[in-house]
């Protein structure tokens, strides 16, 4: 979580205007692009833990980007994955996506006073790279233009998936993404692929079910998340330990929500068990798979909150004869536990980039169309604008930032 100090005026989205109220410098003024370099998105002393952050409101403390106490590495703060994951004899016909927002306690200031105005959920923004090299040094080249104010999830629905926006708690909290895409039948099997991604839900996601009809056989089951960062001096997680890495645990269970049959559920461990549990925490995209040798029908999923316990109901593709459903419950939630290692967030003046991890879309098996039992088309992702590439302009140079502790 790169912490800001200062923005450029620059032209990039449009019409940048600069006059008062608006501060240039400690403000973003209306219209105005703020592009960053790499070197300055990478220093390492400007890189916070994200563990103190609420993604929704944007608060934090002012110590969230405290570096005493503990030393750098070549990687350390910075985004982490797989190198299994970028290594092209690996991944044949992968694509990569880099994504990244801004998260400013200001605007949700603004959306509480202003809530017809506001558009707080438009803040992430992504853009295709090719990744070369390997197995050890990597290179990442840009492909097209930036595809503004869309996480990353979106490039998935481009190749035919269905992605779906869900806002459990109107007005308290964020946003997620369902999405999910099946192939086949090749040789009477069904490839489904679902993905989970967090924008800014402060509740994170703790387990995800899927309805599964008798006498349907599962097989290649997986599951795939981004490492976490590990524990360091002053991060925020509880006892300094960093949030667990640990794989979601897979299991039939009897019964989920709308659904009285198995069900195959993936699952992190519960905030009570351990508050650095693997949770699907806020700009992080998780995956789910198997085959099954049954054709999808449109049912409800169960998607279970991290910090509350509580669940919801989203709409997928599942192995199961059921009537199309109509409309999806409301979220239900239970008493909020209290996190003992996040200190009381307090106002302050600086807006916080947030990255995120890469999406990378899963390449599937066949072209062939999904049959359906029933006639009702699948739902489609809540629509988003695509505003019109601009060219890029090459950023200014910046000041130093000040030295911090």
């Amino acid at each position: 979580m790169k912490h800001t100090f200062l923005a450029l005026q620059e032209g990039v989205c449009g019409t940048c205007n600069t006059s008062p109220p608006c501060n240039p410098g400690p403000q973003l003024c209306p219209g105005c692009s703020d592009p960053y370099t790499s070197g300055l998105n990478g220093d390492q002393n400007s890189i916070g833990s994200r563990a103190w952050m609420n993604p929704f409101t944007g608060s934090f403390p002012s110590s969230a980007n405290n570096h005493s106490g503990h030393s750098h590495d070549s990687v350390s703060h910075r985004i982490r994955t797989e190198i299994d994951d970028l290594n092209p004899t690996l991944n044949s016909g992968a694509t990569y996506f880099g994504e990244a927002g801004y998260v400013s306690p200001h605007e949700y200031t603004w959306c509480q006073s202003h809530p017809g105005e506001c558009n707080m959920f438009n803040n992430y923004s992504y853009r295709q790279f090719s990744v070369s090299g390997g197995p050890t040094f990597f290179n990442f080249s840009a492909i097209g233009s930036t595809v503004r104010m869309q996480p990353a999830i979106m490039a998935w629905a481009a190749t035919g998936a269905t992605v779906t926006q869900y806002q459990p708690f109107p007005g308290s909290d964020g946003i997620f993404f369902v999405g999910y895409k099946v192939t086949g039948p090749d040789n009477g099997v069904w490839h489904y692929e679902y993905a989970i991604y967090n924008e800014n839900l402060d509740h994170g996601i703790q387990s995800f079910s899927v309805p599964v009809e008798f006498m349907t056989n599962l097989s290649n089951i997986g599951f795939h998340a981004p490492p976490q960062e590990p524990g360091w001096a002053n991060d925020g997680t509880f006892m300094n330990q960093g949030y667990s890495s640990m794989p979601w645990a897979v299991t039939q269970v009897n019964g989920c929500q709308q659904w009285l049959g198995t069900c195959q559920m993936w699952n992190s461990e519960t905030f009570a068990q351990n508050q650095n549990a693997n949770a699907i925490r806020f700009g992080t995209l998780y995956n789910f798979r198997f085959d099954a040798d049954r054709f999808p029908t449109l049912w409800y999923a169960t998607i279970g909150f991290f910090k509350t316990g509580g669940h919801i109901a989203v709409v997928v593709p599942a192995p199961v004869v059921q009537q199309t459903p109509t409309v999806t419950p409301t979220a239900t939630a239970t008493a909020t536990p209290t996190a003992t290692a996040t200190a009381t967030p307090t106002a302050t003046a600086a807006a916080t980039a947030t990255a995120t991890a890469t999406a990378t879309a899963t390449a599937t098996a066949t072209a062939t169309s999904t049959p359906t039992a029933t006639s009702t088309p699948l739902p489609t992702a809540t629509p988003r604008p695509t505003p019109s590439p601009r060219s890029h302009a090459s950023p200014r140079p910046r000041p130093t930032p000040p030295p911090r502790p």
